[in-house]
């Protein structure tokens, strides 16, 4: 029994790990431009240096919040937050800078995806950009409003045939790569030479760690019942922090042979397939009809996200409107938005407008953790709220 029980455990807190792993894994890694944007633009260090790193300061905030996790059981992001920021106007900061967090991130990424899709649709099948980018659009409305439970797990499924073509296309494209990397590793080739200074090159590295910890929300409420001691929080990070720095170092091991062209690549991924991989026509194509099936059911979870969040004050302000009605309108506003975003470029979508975005999350709302969270275990063993065990004090 015993045995058995601890099997289920670790089978658990995989699940966690999982969570975690592809909420990071999504479209902008699938694409490879998040990659080479994040780590080979900062010279021969982004290709093992970089994703070492980034994943002991992955590895570090996993072992912070889970370790909130355990002790206090949040069962939200938010009350997370509240638990280690006790102060009124502190609880009021990070629970405003997260709502405006939700926002940002889904504008952002769902631009990036409107702009995948058509760069996707134009360079495979030679379809108009605008074209691809509208019947993009109209794909999510449609998952967005209609169907939604069904095509959120086919989303699900999809996003996991994703992953698999990814780790396909990393044993395929290895080999040939290789050289390549090395050649590129032993240029030593700077992050002077792609306009980065070593304090700006650093941080813009080791900021990928937000999206690291992306699927960290989700995984809040999961978490409880299945992260009960040190050690399942030793596992959980320990895992985590692997499977996101490995996949990233494959990667920019792969992306390397392309260098320093592939910087302009909009989908690195896709000339990765096309240059090292020698699977011919037909794994592009399975690799482009898995990614803009994911893509639409992912978009429309944002989607979902922000209907959800406007539905109720938009109701107050719009009397006698339908639910259907306002979220159509919140959907709308939302995908014109996103589509005039498109328009800036894949490239200068993830250059930019990821970057800046990781840059203010990160020290808002993942840097202060290295300090908050300790004085917070040290703080509540004081006043007696937690023991020397660090168990929560029953009262």
């Amino acid at each position: 029994m015993k045995t058995a029980k601890k099997k289920s455990n670790i089978m658990a807190i995989l699940s966690i790990c999982g969570v975690m792993f592809s909420a990071y894994v999504g479209p902008g890694f699938a694409s490879g431009t998040q990659t080479v944007s994040y780590f080979l633009t900062k010279g021969w260090i982004g290709v093992w240096i970089g994703p070492v790193v980034a994943s002991v300061l992955c590895l570090i905030f996993n072992l912070l919040l889970f370790e909130i996790n355990r002790i206090y059981r949040p069962k939200t992001y938010r009350e997370a937050y509240n638990t280690i920021y006790r102060p009124k106007g502190l609880q009021l900061f990070f629970g405003t800078f997260k709502e405006i967090q939700v926002v940002v991130v889904i504008l952002i990424a769902l631009s990036a995806q409107i702009s995948t899709s058509a760069i996707l649709l134009n360079q495979v099948f030679g379809l108009n950009v605008m074209a691809g980018s509208a019947l993009f659009c109209v794909a999510v409305m449609v998952i967005a409003l209609w169907g939604a439970a069904l095509l959120r797990k086919v989303g699900t499924a999809l996003s996991i045939c994703i992953l698999v073509i990814c780790i396909y296309i990393a044993v395929v494209c290895m080999g040939n790569a290789w050289p390549g990397a090395m050649e590129f590793l032993s240029s030593r080739t700077s992050y002077t030479e792609f306009g980065f200074g070593p304090v700006n090159a650093w941080f813009q590295m080791l900021m990928i760690v937000v999206f690291f910890m992306n699927g960290y929300e989700a995984c809040v409420p999961a978490s409880v019942g299945i992260i009960n001691s040190r050690k399942d929080v030793i596992i959980e990070s320990v895992v985590t922090a692997a499977l996101c720095g490995l996949s990233t170092m494959i990667f920019t091991i792969i992306f390397a042979a392309g260098m320093p062209d592939i910087v302009n690549e909009a989908i690195p991924t896709l000339w990765a397939i096309n240059m090292l991989s020698g699977a011919g026509r037909i794994a592009q194509i399975l690799y482009v009809v898995l990614a803009l099936a994911a893509m639409p059911s992912s978009s429309a979870a944002f989607i979902f996200t922000v209907c959800n969040r406007f539905d109720e004050p938009l109701s107050k302000a719009w009397k006698g409107s339908t639910a259907f009605v306002r979220q159509f309108v919140i959907a709308l506003v939302f995908i014109l938005i996103c589509t005039f975003g498109s328009t800036f470029g894949l490239l200068n979508i993830i250059r930019y407008g990821y970057t800046a975005f990781t840059s203010v999350v990160g020290p808002v709302m993942l840097l202060p953790l290295i300090i908050s969270v300790p004085y917070r275990l040290h703080k509540d063993r004081q006043d007696g709220i937690i023991n020397e065990q660090y168990e929560l004090v029953k009262k």
